[in-house]
């Protein structure tokens, strides 16, 4: 610890703290307009100058000094005052001065800090700047007559986003910040720079004039798309969420947001959404009372339950809390019949890394990644499904020269990152990369091998997995695999990423697998500061697989349960927040189960293609709407807090399910989220000791920041072998959606509005396909129409369509395969 005296306080903090953050940390304010916490010293303002005695003569910017011992330091006095007013002036001199116009009125540091400075009138005279106002995109408005120049946003794109739209164009007077060849913003839209912005000069769009931030109710909650579990603080206004406000100071994502997470809540507020619950009376849907409804499904599954059972079926953005009404729902119909996402892409966790680890869930936590020397990002898609997760990814690369590896079927935003290494394989062969790596850490003699069981049966199973032979298989540089191999290795804090979701259900358990067999032997899992990261596609999927929804033993998964339902062998289902039709593969096999089935529940915000084949529609809360806890993919449990009513009569799942819990026999003792938490955590493993209360800003991770593997049990999984087709069709997430959710979002929609299918250039060239044209992908009989993207990111032979759309039904095509063989007619 460095010890020094600020304003006659004698301070102690860490060696390579600023003169700024000790201030901070002493409780003195320097005013600042360029400093931000999460980005790197810059200096730009010199609103922060101050004195130090060592150094008289002269002022100094305290966000860039180092601290020193002994130091002392004077953060205001007259001198200090009359020049940050004259600093204030020259901000001011050409700054077009509108704040009973401009959006951040009642928000804005220079407004602020003129006042606190009394900058009534300026020596200084100039014409203000007359920038035209750029608004090409529908998200985020720039008025660059309104910038100070703080450079913000330039290095929050840079630094966390690594994307880099910004930079400063221009000398002197002139100098102005601008995107390249100061064209029109078209960016990843997360809005980090709007975040950062401390003047109006980069303004949210769909939020504008919306609220004064002296109206809006601020709400903490958790995100309700992905996995990351980010803090989003709800901006409410007469029980409307009208904007997504900046915090930096709750939650573990620091402040930052995805475009999802900052412009995707707008679908809170639809007009599509369910208010009342619908019975079909005569072939047809109608509205009725909550009454009605319920002693209509009561009745209708008490009657399944007699006949040939019911099945449960869930999407996996319910709260732990109604998870587990669900469980309990279950037993209270005597069925084990219950699953979530499909039943197959979650099986990478609950059977790969069970199997190798003993575990079902990462082992250490995001913020460690920041500290990583070597990332290993097995599917190339992991920033575009969990974007925010993926900045600290960027962080680490930029700040900690980390070195990155991607395998993956296709270049994305990861590939893009300064070093990284992108093993392009043909599609589904990540578990091929996987066994090559583990093959060369074996025979090099590089893998921590002490306690591990079931050792030499592995590496004879390992024997045709050399990189020379995969490498031929999967298309890549077999050299590439062994310097990534020894890279992971030699790495002291390594990370392994694996997504999962709806989009990735082929070979889930082997992917899983191998992910776990490469993460032992690397020393990788049982080793603080390093991790393996298995993170769920939705905002709970941690938690779904934490309460156990999952097939009992003995018991039908999804899968199951559809072809039971279509051969008449269960008589009823119910589905909670999962719009199966459209989601879910084999669009064909999931229709004609639902056709069959001869009790259909289903739970819902909105009227989706699943909830059109129901009996009964029961409409639910969104995330805004309720309480309870969601558990992140680093097992972090997080509060999720009510910010507004839910629309007409809708009524929350745990409502919901409380309420049927109590028709059919098994009411909920003290129906209550904190009453429910509480008998989580005494059920539970990993929950045990942890308080409703003690959840606070960072939430609580169960198990502790790195989580020890129960066993070290090497096992064996086979590679796929690659599809032998002219052009391969797959899918995954775009980095504007999340599942099908986002699609009923004005933001995320506004910039990918709809499907598409995206085509190497190669393949663009010889089809005679140009960008935007209308095309046909075919295959066994199905056609889907849609618009062509033309793209560099694609190798020759495969084509990529996003599955978020329901109306393309891509799920007539992809049944759960890796790829599938297509034909593209213009």
């Amino acid at each position: 610890m460095v010890t020094l005296t600020i304003d006659g306080k004698e301070v102690s903090v860490r060696p390579n703290a600023t003169i700024f953050e000790a201030a901070k940390e002493a409780g003195v304010h320097i005013p600042v307009l360029c400093y931000a916490k999460k980005l790197l010293p810059y200096g730009a303002c010199r609103i922060c100058l101050v004195e130090v005695e060592q150094m008289k003569g002269r002022l100094i910017p305290s966000c860039t000094t180092p601290v020193t011992a002994g130091m002392v330091v004077n953060t205001i006095s007259d001198e200090i005052r009359k020049v940050r007013k004259t600093v204030l002036e020259f901000l001011l001199v050409n700054h077009v001065v509108e704040c009973p116009v401009c959006d951040k009125a009642g928000e804005c540091d220079l407004q602020d800090l003129t006042y606190e400075y009394e900058v009534t009138t300026n020596r200084f005279k100039g014409a203000p700047f007359a920038h035209e106002t750029d608004e090409v995109n529908p998200l985020i408005e720039r008025n660059m007559n309104r910038c100070v120049l703080c450079g913000k946003c330039v290095r929050v794109c840079d630094e966390i986003v690594g994307y880099g739209s910004y930079s400063f164009i221009e000398r002197g007077f002139d100098t102005k910040i601008a995107t390249a060849f100061d064209r029109g913003l078209n960016c990843e839209f997360c809005g980090q720079c709007v975040s950062m912005c401390p003047v109006g000069a980069i303004l949210p769009r769909p939020f504008k004039f919306k609220a004064r931030p002296w109206q809006v109710k601020e709400v903490d909650s958790v995100c309700g798309y992905c996995g990351n579990g980010c803090t989003v603080t709800l901006g409410v206004l007469k029980d409307k969420v009208e904007t997504v406000r900046f915090n930096d100071k709750t939650g573990v994502n620091d402040g930052n947001l995805c475009v999802r997470g900052r412009f995707g809540t707008s679908f809170v507020n639809s007009d599509a959404r369910l208010s009342s619950p619908l019975v079909r009376k005569d072939g047809v849907l109608v509205e009725t009372d909550w009454d009605e409804a319920l002693d209509v499904v009561a009745k209708g599954l008490r009657k399944a339950q007699q006949a040939k059972g019911v099945g449960i079926l869930a999407g996996a953005r319910l709260t732990n809390e109604e998870f587990y009404l669900l469980k309990n729902l279950s037993g209270a119909l005597g069925t084990g019949n219950l699953d979530h996402s499909g039943g197959q892409c979650y099986k990478g966790v609950t059977e790969g890394l069970d199997s190798v680890l003993g575990l079902r869930a990462s082992t250490s936590t995001f913020p460690q990644v920041e500290q990583s020397d070597f990332i290993l990002s097995v599917k190339a898609d992991f920033y575009e499904t969990h974007p925010v997760f993926g900045m600290v990814v960027n962080q680490a690369v930029r700040r900690n020269n980390a070195q990155l590896v991607v395998l993956g079927d296709k270049k994305a935003k990861f590939s893009k990152l300064p070093g990284a290494r992108t093993l392009l394989s043909r599609p589904g062969l990540e578990t091929n990369l996987l066994n090559a790596l583990c093959f060369v850490l074996l025979d090099e003699d590089l893998a921590r091998t002490e306690g591990i069981d079931n050792l030499e049966a592995f590496k004879a199973a390992l024997a045709s997995s050399t990189p020379e032979a995969v490498a031929a298989l999967a298309g890549v540089d077999a050299q590439q695999i062994r310097i990534s191999a020894r890279e992971l290795a030699a790495a002291k804090n390594a990370a392994i990423l694996v997504p999962y979701g709806m989009p990735y259900l082929a070979a889930a358990s082997e992917l899983g697998t191998a992910a776990a067999n490469l993460a032992l032997l690397a020393g990788v899992v049982g080793t603080e500061g390093a991790g393996l990261y298995v993170c769920g596609e939705k905002a709970n999927s941690q938690g779904a697989i934490d309460m156990g929804i999952l097939p009992a033993a003995g018991a039908l998964g999804a899968p199951q349960m559809l072809d039971a339902l279509s051969q008449g062998n269960l008589s009823a289902l119910l589905i909670a927040g999962e719009d199966v039709l459209s989601s879910y593969p084999d669009r064909e096999t999931v229709e004609k189960a639902l056709k069959s089935t001869g009790f259909l529940v289903v739970q819902d915000i909105f009227l989706s293609d699943t909830a059109k084949c129901a009996d009964v529609v029961l409409p639910a809360a969104s995330f805004a709407e309720k309480d309870g806890t969601f558990t992140n993919a680093e097992r972090r449990i997080q509060r999720v807090r009510r910010a507004v009513p839910s629309p007409g009569a809708a009524k929350t799942d745990f409502e919901i399910l409380c309420a049927l819990c109590e028709r059919l026999g098994r009411p909920v003792e003290q129906a209550s989220d904190a009453a429910v938490f509480a008998e989580i955590v005494r059920s539970i493993k990993g929950y045990e000791g942890i308080a409703l209360d003690q959840i606070g800003a960072q939430g609580v991770v169960w198990g502790g920041e790195n989580l020890m593997p129960l066993k070290k049990n090497l096992v064996s999984v086979e590679g796929a072998q690659p599809l032998s087709a002219a052009l391969s069709l797959i899918t995954g997430s775009t980095l504007h959606h999340s599942g099908t959710l986002s699609t009923h979002a004005k933001g995320p929609l506004s910039v990918c509005p709809e499907p598409f299918v995206e085509i190497s250039r190669q393949d663009a060239a010889e089809l005679g396909v140009a960008e935007a044209d209308l095309v046909s992908v075919q295959a066994e009989g199905v056609k889907l129409s849609l618009k062509a993207k033309v793209d560099i990111r694609l190798p020759k032979g495969v084509v990529f369509i996003p599955y978020h759309f329901s109306q393309l039904q891509l799920n007539r095509l992809y049944k759960g395969q890796a790829a599938v063989a297509v034909e593209i007619v213009k």
